[in-house]
C-alpha cells in the first residue's frame, strides 16, 4: 500500500469513507438524552422531577391564604378582640391545614394530591358562608378554594402525584 490515502480508508487508516469510519478503540458516543416519557429501570420516569407550573401554583396560593389567615389572627390578638380572633381562626382553618398540605406536594404522594382537593372545596364552603355574613373576604376565599381546585385537577398535576418517587 502507499502511503497516500485509499479509496474507503480516512485519515486515520481506519475504514469507512470520508472520514467517517468506526470511532477509535475507547472513544465514546457523544451523549443522547432519553425522550421524553422513557423509564429505566423498575419503570423509574428518567427525566428530571421538577414540581410542574400548575403544582407550585396551588402551592403558593396554600402559602399566601394560610399566611394572610395567620397575620390577621395575629392582628387580632393584638387589638384585644377576641371575638374577632375566634372568627377568623375559624374562617382560615382550611387555608391552615392547606398551608400544611402544601408542604407535602415535593413528596408526591397521591394522597396529597386529594387531601388538598379536599381541602378547598371546605375553602369554598367557609367562604360562602363568611360571605353570606356580608363578609367580603368569603368571595376570597371562594375564589382561591376553586382556583386551587381548577390547578390540581388538571393533567399536568395528575402526572406529578402519580409518579413514583425517587429512592
Amino acid at each position: 500500500m502507499s502511503s497516500q490515502q485509499q479509496p474507503g480508508w480516512n485519515n486515520a487508516g481506519q475504514g469507512g469513507s470520508a472520514g467517517y469510519g468506526p470511532a477509535p478503540y475507547g472513544a465514546q458516543q457523544p451523549y443522547q438524552p432519553y425522550p421524553a416519557g422513557a423509564a429505566g429501570p423498575g419503570g423509574h420516569d428518567l427525566q428530571p422531577a421538577a414540581m410542574p407550573g400548575t403544582v407550585r401554583a396551588a402551592q403558593v396560593l396554600f402559602f399566601v391564604m394560610g399566611g394572610l389567615g395567620l397575620l390577621a389572627l395575629v392582628l387580632a390578638i393584638v387589638a384585644g378582640k377576641a371575638e374577632a380572633a375566634g372568627s377568623i381562626t375559624v374562617t382560615s382553618l382550611p387555608a391552615f391545614v392547606g398551608l400544611v398540605s402544601a408542604l407535602r406536594f415535593p413528596k408526591r404522594k397521591p394522597s396529597s394530591r386529594g387531601t388538598a382537593i379536599i381541602i378547598a372545596s371546605l375553602m369554598i364552603v367557609v367562604g360562602f358562608g363568611t360571605a353570606g355574613q356580608g363578609q367580603p373576604a368569603g368571595l376570597i376565599l371562594c375564589a382561591v378554594g376553586v382556583t386551587i381546585i381548577i390547578l390540581l385537577s388538571q393533567r399536568q398535576s395528575g402526572h406529578w402525584f402519580g409518579r413514583p418517587v425517587r429512592p
